[in-house]
């Protein structure tokens, strides 16, 4: 597969607060990729970075061009945003513009701040809607979209500009669990036409399920890259996060599923589980196994 954008050495960061260093890594058409790791670790600084945002402190960020890979920082804001659509965890509203108006300003790399929309980006603004099912609050006012709904339109937005590099910052958040699982099969689909998805997300098994691969910061650098299975192990978890999990399997694919097992979780635990099934079932006659437990060996 093809890199639309290549870290190579990449060190990124402040003048007078370094980041992140050394950090190699490819963003390839027809793939996503999760970005993981705690708080602070780098990931929204990392993508400011590769979209040519922000200058790096040394080391390369690459982006296809026109004539190939070339510098980011080398291309216009016009020339980038060809090329590269962000979704920012922060952005909030602060003028009434309905959401069709809101979707349409993905079409300024395309058509300039003040160009006339043609036909083509009229076509890319209904089919973004349309994905993110948004038909039916076009006419609304984004400033009275739930969180949840403003991100949804934030996703749209990205879509009509038709890039070739998607980079969002927890596109998930403020969804509800149906609407998640509809932003993420909206990210895969774009993947599956050739483009290249890059997110980065807090739930690592959002992360597992809909990444081709990993990459896990951590410690000022790029500490794991790979498939969800090879990077989300209960000991990278412990050395990254300084969290106790217990990973398995997703019980429908050969993917992996984080269990949080903190060590306050047995303190009363067993009566607290006691005590909710007895809510539920009321006391179990003597002698009678709890069904949810194992049974002997």
């Amino acid at each position: 597969m093809k890199a639309v954008s290549v870290a190579r050495g990449l060190a990124c960061g402040y003048p007078d607060r370094p980041v992140l260093d050394r950090v190699d890594l490819e963003l390839r058409e027809g793939e996503v990729l999760a970005l993981i790791g705690p708080n602070g670790s780098g990931k929204t600084t990392l993508f400011r970075t590769l979209s040519g945002e922000l200058p790096p402190l040394g080391g390369e960020a690459l982006l296809e061009g026109p004539k190939g890979l070339v510098q980011a920082q080398s291309l216009s804001r016009m020339e980038r945003a060809k090329i590269v659509a962000r979704v920012l965890q922060t952005e909030w509203p602060s003028w009434p513009a309905s959401v069709r108006s809101y979707v349409e300003a993905g079409t300024f790399a395309a058509t300039g701040w003040f160009g006339a929309q043609g036909a083509e980006e009229r076509r890319a603004v209904d089919e973004a809607l349309a994905a993110a099912d948004l038909g039916g609050l076009a006419s609304r006012p984004v400033t009275e979209l739930s969180g949840g709904e403003f991100r949804r339109v934030l996703v749209a937005r990205a879509l009509a500009q038709r890039p070739r590099l998607l980079l969002l910052d927890e596109p998930a958040a403020d969804l509800d669990l149906g609407r998640q699982m509809e932003v993420l099969g909206l990210l895969r689909d774009f993947a599956a036409q050739g483009r290249a998805v890059a997110l980065s997300v807090h739930d690592l098994n959002l992360a597992a399920l809909v990444a081709d691969r990993v990459a896990l910061l951590s410690h000022g650098t790029l500490a794991a890259i790979g498939a969800p299975r090879e990077v989300i192990t209960a000991e990278t978890i412990a050395a990254a996060y300084g969290a106790t999990v217990l990973v398995g399997d997703h019980p429908l694919s050969d993917l992996p599923q984080v269990i949080h097992a903190p060590s306050w979780l047995g303190r009363g635990g067993t009566e607290r589980r006691a005590a909710r099934g007895e809510e539920r079932h009321g006391p179990r006659p003597p002698g009678r196994r709890d069904p949810g437990s194992a049974s002997p060996r």
